[in-house]
């Protein structure tokens, strides 16, 4: 049963994400909910998610250093940031501190499942808004 955490400072957005996954997994999961990076970093401390669903823009702390700091402590969690913002700019900055995919707001009902399948599996998964054809899966 893997287990989530959630970060996003907005909740509709949890909320979202929460439906997604509950439907995914017929409810054979556990997930936490957090609405800054300060929380996330904490909270994935002490719970070792299997997953981090990671917003990139958050009060207190972004994602991507959310995602460093989390990476140092829990190695083995996968993250995979999401953002309504085109990451382009921060695809290098986001693989080398080692988020294992991303996926547009725009398009998680569509990409969010396959990218976490993706993580679990082991694999990275990096989704791009269709007016940017660079996106890769491996």
């Amino acid at each position: 049963m893997p287990n989530f955490l959630l970060a996003d400072d907005k909740a509709v957005a949890r909320r979202a994400l929460r439906s997604i996954l509950t439907d995914e997994f017929n409810g054979g999961m556990t997930y936490t909910e957090v609405e800054d990076g300060v929380e996330a970093v904490e909270k994935a401390q002490s719970m070792h998610p299997d997953v981090v669903l990671l917003d990139l823009v958050m009060p207190r702390l972004n994602g991507l250093k959310a995602a460093q700091q989390i990476l140092e402590t829990c190695p083995e969690t996968k993250i995979l940031v999401f953002s309504m913002y085109d990451p382009k700019p921060l695809y290098d900055k986001l693989k080398e501190a080692g988020v294992r995919g991303f996926v547009p707001k725009s398009s998680a009902g569509l990409e969010l499942v396959p990218a976490i399948e993706a993580l679990l599996e082991g694999k990275t998964f990096f989704g791009l808004p269709a007016s940017n054809p660079l996106g890769e899966t491996a």
